[in-house]
C-alpha cells in the first residue's frame, strides 16, 4: 500500500492511501466468502453452493463495504506504527476511488497538538510574601469555638446569627406552589439560605408566633417563579441561640488534635495551619499567573476536535451534577439567567485555555526530561506507605487500577516545581 502522509494546519494530518491491486483483490475475495457463507440456493447446504451459483445472489455493492470496512483498521494501525501519526481523536474517512481494482482512501486526522515553547524560565511575576497576624490567629480561634457551639433554646426575640425551627407555607397569587412548603425546618438566619429579604423578616419574632414573610422572586430564579411576588405564613416553634465554648486546656483536648492538649499548642499549631494555607494560596494564585503568560509566550497548534471533545465531556459532567442535585439543565440556566449558548462558551473558554496549559507543561516536561522513572515511582510508594502506615504492596495494588493517571500527576507535581524554582 503506498500512503502519502501531508501535514495541515491547526493540529491536523492527511494520509491519502492507495492499496495496491493484490491486497484489494485478496479483500474481496474475503469479503464474499463472508457474505456466501449466509446465501441459500435450493438443492444445496447453506453456504456449501457452487461460487458461480452464489455470485448472482450477493449483491456486489456489499462486498466493496465489506472488503473497505475490513482494509480501513489495517491502513489505520499502519498510519499509527509505521508512519508514527498520533490521533488525538476519532478520524475522518474518505473513500476518494472505488472499483473492482481500485481502492483509494483519505483519512483526516486531529493529531497531537503542536506546541513552540516560549521563554519559560526567568520569568519575573512576583512571588508574594506570606504574613500570619495575631488577628488572623484569633480568628481562626473564634472560628473553632462556633464550629463546636452548641444551640440552646431561648425564650427572647430572634436575632440574626440564631437559629428557628419553623413550618411554613408558600403562596404566590394566594395560591400554594410545590416546593415552597415545610415542617419544623431549621435555619440560621443570616446564613442566606432562604431568598433575599426572607430571613431579616424574622429578626425579632419569638417562639410560638406567627409571622407572614413578604418576598419577590429574583430575575435569575426557575421560569415559574422568577419575579414574583410571594407570601410565606411562618409558624416558629422555637429560637436557638449559639453557646460558644470556652477556650481552655479542656476545650483543646476534647477536639483530640493529635500531640496538642494546651491552648498555647493550639494557638501555634492554628498558626502553623494558617502559613501553611496563605504560602498554598499565594503559590497558586502565583502558579496560575505564571502558566498563563507562559502560554501567551507559546505558540500552540490545537486541532478543533481535541477541544469539541473536551467541551462534550465537560457538558456531560456538568448535566451529571446539576441532575443530581435536583435539576434539569433548563432549570440550571434559568436560575443563572444564562442562555444554552453562554453556558457552552463558558465551558469551550475554559476547555480552550485548560488544554493549551496543559499541552504546554506537557512540552516543557519533555524538553527539561522530567518524566517519572520506575524508582520515583518506587519512592513514592514508601512515602505513601510511611505516611498511611500501608505495607508497599498494598499501596501498588490501590494504585494499580489509576497508576497512568497517578504517574502522570507525579510528573505535573515535578514540572510546577520545576517552574516555580526556576522562575521569580
Amino acid at each position: 500500500m503506498e500512503r502519502k502522509v501531508t501535514k495541515l494546519e491547526h493540529g491536523h494530518v492527511q494520509v491519502d492511501v492507495v492499496v495496491d491491486e493484490k491486497s484489494w483483490k485478496e479483500a474481496q475475495d474475503k469479503a464474499f466468502n463472508k457474505l456466501a457463507e449466509n446465501v441459500t440456493i435450493d438443492g444445496f447446504r447453506k453456504g456449501k453452493a457452487p461460487k458461480n451459483l452464489v455470485k448472482s445472489h450477493v449483491d456486489p455493492m456489499k462486498v466493496l463495504d465489506e472488503a473497505i470496512n475490513a482494509l480501513l483498521p489495517v491502513i489505520y494501525q499502519d498510519i499509527i506504527e509505521k508512519d508514527g501519526v498520533r490521533p488525538y481523536a476519532r478520524p475522518q474517512v474518505d473513500v476518494t476511488k472505488v472499483s473492482d481494482t481500485e481502492l483509494e482512501v483519505k483519512f483526516l486526522l486531529a493529531v497531537a497538538p503542536e506546541v513552540k515553547l516560549g521563554q519559560y524560565k526567568g520569568l519575573e511575576i512576583g512571588k508574594k510574601e506570606v504574613k500570619v497576624t495575631k488577628k488572623d490567629v484569633e480568628q481562626a480561634l473564634e472560628d473553632t469555638l462556633k464550629e463546636n457551639a452548641s444551640l440552646v433554646v431561648k425564650e427572647s426575640e430572634a436575632a440574626l446569627g440564631d437559629t428557628v425551627v419553623m413550618d411554613f407555607v408558600g403562596k404566590v397569587n394566594g395560591e400554594v406552589f410545590e416546593g415552597g412548603s415545610a415542617e419544623n425546618h431549621e435555619l440560621e438566619l443570616g446564613s442566606h439560605q432562604f431568598i433575599p429579604g426572607f430571613e431579616e423578616q424574622l429578626v425579632g419574632h419569638k417562639a410560638g408566633e406567627k409571622v407572614v414573610v413578604n418576598v419577590k422572586f429574583p430575575e435569575n430564579y426557575t421560569e415559574e417563579l422568577k419575579g414574583k411576588d410571594a407570601t410565606f405564613d411562618c409558624t416558629i416553634h422555637e429560637v436557638k441561640a449559639k453557646k460558644l465554648p470556652e477556650l481552655n486546656d479542656e476545650f483543646v483536648k476534647e477536639l483530640k488534635v493529635e500531640g496538642i492538649e494546651t491552648v498555647e499548642a493550639f494557638r501555634a499549631r492554628k498558626e502553623e495551619d494558617l502559613k501553611k494555607q496563605k504560602e498554598n494560596e499565594a503559590r497558586r494564585e502565583y502558579m496560575g499567573k505564571l502558566v498563563e503568560q507562559i502560554v501567551k509566550n507559546s505558540k500552540l497548534d490545537i486541532a478543533s476536535e481535541i477541544i469539541d471533545n473536551q467541551v462534550e465531556s465537560r457538558k456531560e459532567d456538568m448535566v451529571k451534577r446539576i441532575e443530581q442535585n435536583g435539576l434539569k439543565l433548563e432549570q440550571y440556566l434559568q436560575i443563572l439567567g444564562q442562555s444554552e449558548e453562554q453556558f457552552l462558551a463558558q465551558i469551550r473558554e475554559m476547555a480552550v485555555k485548560e488544554t493549551s496549559e496543559y499541552v504546554v507543561l506537557e512540552e516543557i516536561g519533555r524538553v527539561e526530561k522530567l518524566e517519572v522513572s520506575d524508582e520515583d515511582l518506587e519512592a513514592e510508594y514508601k512515602k505513601i506507605s510511611e505516611q498511611y502506615k500501608m505495607k508497599v504492596e498494598d499501596v501498588k495494588k490501590a494504585l494499580a487500577n489509576n497508576l497512568g493517571e497517578f504517574k502522570n500527576n507525579l510528573k505535573m507535581q515535578r514540572i510546577d516545581e520545576f517552574l516555580y524554582n526556576e522562575n521569580k
